[in-house]
């Protein structure tokens, strides 16, 4: 289904910068990016749109550099962030398979050959996985994801090579390459680990990966180091691992598509944002991926806020 307007403003998630305070709700109107910041205690009401919407594609330059485009027609969609049309134009598909393939545009294959290094992330529910993440977005890209704990375990100029690296330890290690974002945020609200029982769970996975890539021969000739190095946390993203670990964290307890409410931000951890209702009242997380695609209206909220008491507090 086709929408002529272009007029809608649609939300693309969370987006992180390491220089800035507070990372924002990315929305998009046309050509037009709108970056509503989610500063700690900001006020905000939220009006979500019952349908979503194809995000568009993304292109790169032969210097590396990135496009980002709407939906040329503006297409509805069920499942998903894009149509089928945006997906068969979009470069990124070309990321997960140039290592086996050797396939990709000019300017994909520029970025996927600056320096990439390979990490171990564990989430709130234990699950573990390993992934890869290019110098430019070596910081953010665990942020967006919303790990726990994550730790760095090897680092080469060459992005190819990284891939094939978690390519063998997802072999051999049995270390997945992706968690769903549902089961992260059920994880943050289940209250089946601890911060220390995680911390000991990644270690462990970062050991065991790090212990199979120092008995491949010839790592060196690649250019490849191996790494001990843990990512930290900035201090939004603590504020809900701290809620966590205290077993303070409860799901959001609304509908998200066509609805509006408010909510007073306390905290954000990848696609998650902590929020409450105002003083003495229960800490919730909103999983801001069932905001994407969809037409968002955000405006600073002046009034009180009411919600029952939790016995929290």
């Amino acid at each position: 289904m086709e929408f002529p307007s272009e007029s809608r403003q649609l939300c693309h998630g969370i987006s992180f910068s390491h220089y800035e305070p507070a990372p924002s709700l990315s929305l998009r109107r046309g050509s037009q990016w709108i970056h509503e910041s989610l500063s700690k205690n900001r006020a905000l009401r939220l009006q979500v749109s019952d349908l979503k919407f194809c995000l568009g594609y993304i292109t790169m330059n032969p210097d590396g550099g990135r496009n980002n485009f709407p939906c040329p027609k503006n297409k509805a969609v069920r499942t998903g962030n894009q149509c089928d049309q945006c997906r068969r134009l979009d470069h990124s598909k070309f990321m997960h398979h140039f290592h086996t393939t050797g396939e990709a545009p000019a300017g994909m294959r520029k970025y996927l050959e600056q320096p990439h290094f390979l990490y171990v992330a564990s989430f709130a529910h234990g699950a573990t996985k390993v992934g890869t993440t290019s110098t430019q977005s070596k910081w953010s890209r665990l942020a967006q994801q919303g790990a726990v704990v994550a730790r760095y375990i090897a680092g080469a100029g060459d992005g190819a090579a990284i891939r094939v690296l978690e390519d063998l330890i997802t072999e051999h290690v049995g270390l997945g390459q992706q968690v769903r974002q549902k089961s992260k945020v059920k994880g943050l609200t289940s209250w089946e680990l601890t911060l220390a029982s995680l911390d000991d769970i990644n270690r462990a996975a970062a050991d065991k990966a790090r212990d199979f890539l120092s008995a491949q021969r010839g790592l060196e000739t690649y250019g490849i180091e191996l790494r001990d190095e843990l990512w930290e946390h900035p201090e939004y993203a603590q504020l809900v691992v701290d809620a966590w670990d205290a077993h303070a964290l409860h799901p959001w307890d609304q509908k998200i598509a066509d609805n509006q409410f408010n909510i007073r931000v306390r905290g954000v951890l990848g696609q998650t944002i902590m929020v409450d209702s105002g003083p003495s009242t229960t800490l919730r997380l909103i999983d801001a991926a069932e905001l994407k695609t969809h037409e968002l209206g955000v405006a600073d909220e002046r009034g009180d806020f009411h919600e029952e008491q939790s016995a929290l507090f």
